[in-house]
């Protein structure tokens, strides 16, 4: 579906990154454009500036205009904001970036989704195709909002992290291969339920036709059922089970049945650190890789080399034995569970942050089998503590250096102090990533 946008009348809602880019991209088109946001012109005075002086602004009101022909919202804003129920009465189209980008877009689309893990696969999907001499461009929630890509010419292939967010406002987006990569209970605090925010995961694979691609874990009790009324075959990939399509571990060897190709890809013991910890991401990656034909030489020389991206079970350094792993994008209780599930070692657990209004009690079970010691930090301390219930012994910190040094005391030889606080960042940084910073700082400076 092509996209008229010459004089039609555009609002965008939204004064991110992803709105900005939108505006501009729009009004190059010869679209007229307004951006709205809800905060004052004091805090959003950096971004207004990257904006084409055609675009209309305004401030401290998201109302889209009453006569756009189209709206566009951002990530950060819910297809449900009482502000858009004025056009959704008269029939306005409300549409997010990436049903956009994706209208407009000619080229093959590879999508990344699921709880935990996208971005690492997203990269690590770019790596072994750029290694194999594809031309590759990779955007999305990864950080490069898909409809900036449009402008930065033709690749073969479009790598697109994808998230909830985006979701919500898809009609016609269709990934050639879409990728789910897990679904645990996450943005609780956005979505209504569970089932509305897996829901919004299934998108991906909704407008797929029997041309495409789909492929699952097959070891996550949600993904594994998923796709049957989809038109797309499905690949799987198991960390436990052989897959007659698919990727799967074997005697510590990734073995895979993908188009022409069957039998071994790759030793474990050959994985680069960054990826060590990060072998349900690697499949996915790996069975893309063999759908397109990468020579097995490429895809062994990038999992040997991936150094894995900051603030995903990064390894910091060894003190003393210890390992410090840093895993602050760690922002849900399905991916402590997983972080936790990584090492067969004793684990000193610092976690804790700003509630997502999610249940805490999975952690209760895995905390007890694989956590020595937990340090709490954050405004969830006391959902914790209520979880917990005295079943388990903890210390609480207000600051995440005292944290770190509680944990070093609790620490000997050979164990893990891992810093995954399930929480959201907000109530204490900047955002995930300058707590997985300021972890790193104080690590590195004991």
């Amino acid at each position: 579906m092509i996209m008229e946008l010459k004089n039609k009348i555009v609002s965008v809602i939204g004064m991110g990154k992803t709105g900005i880019e939108t505006a501009n991209f729009l009004s190059l088109r010869g679209a007229r454009v307004s951006i709205m946001d809800s905060k004052p012109g004091s805090q959003l005075s950096e971004l207004a500036n990257q904006l084409l002086p055609e675009v209309e602004v305004t401030y401290q009101n998201c109302e889209p205009l009453s006569h756009s022909d189209l709206v566009v919202i951002s990530p950060g804003v819910e297809f449900e904001s009482s502000f858009l129920e004025k056009p959704r009465q008269k029939g306005t189209e409300i549409i997010s970036e990436i049903e956009l980008a994706s209208r407009i877009n000619s080229v093959p689309i590879i999508g990344v989704t699921g709880t935990n893990g996208k971005s690492t696969c997203t990269r690590l999907i770019e790596k072994i195709l750029i290694a194999g001499g594809k031309n590759v461009q990779a955007g999305g929630n990864l950080g490069t909002p898909f409809i900036s890509l449009l402008d930065q010419g033709t690749p073969e292939y479009r790598v697109l992290e994808i998230s909830s967010f985006q979701m919500e406002a898809t009609l016609s987006f269709n990934p050639w291969i879409a990728i789910i990569l897990n679904i645990t209970p996450d943005h609780l605090d956005r979505h209504k339920s569970f089932e509305q925010y897996a829901g919004l995961k299934e998108k991906i694979y909704q407008n797929q036709t029997y041309k495409d691609f789909l492929i699952l874990n097959h070891d996550d009790p949600k993904t594994s059922s998923l796709g049957g009324n989809c038109l797309a075959k499905k690949i799987f990939f198991s960390l436990k089970n052989e897959m007659e399509t698919g990727c799967y571990i074997k005697q510590g060897k990734i073995f895979a049945h993908i188009n022409k190709f069957e039998g071994e890809v790759f030793s474990l013991k050959s994985l680069s650190r960054g990826l060590r910890w990060q072998i349900e991401n690697v499949l996915p990656a790996v069975a893309t890789a063999l759908l397109l034909e990468v020579p097995l030489a490429s895809i062994k020389k990038v999992l040997e080399s991936f150094t894995g991206l900051e603030h995903r079970l990064e390894w910091v350094c060894s003190q003393g034995g210890v390992d410090y792993i840093n895993d602050s994008k760690g922002t849900n209780v399905g991916s402590v569970c997983k972080s936790l599930k990584t090492f067969d070692r004793p684990i000193i657990l610092i976690a804790g942050g700003k509630d997502k209004n999610a249940d805490l009690s999975p952690l209760k079970k895995i905390m007890k089998e694989k956590v020595k010691h937990l340090v709490l930090i954050g405004e969830t301390r006391g959902k914790f503590r209520n979880m917990l219930n005295g079943s388990f012994r903890y210390e609480e910190s207000d600051s995440l250096e005292d944290a770190v040094h509680k944990a070093k005391g609790k620490a000997g030889k050979g164990d893990v102090i891992l810093f995954s606080p399930g929480c959201a960042s907000f109530d204490m940084f900047k955002d995930f990533i300058d707590r997985g910073n300021q972890f790193k700082s104080i690590v590195n400076n004991l």
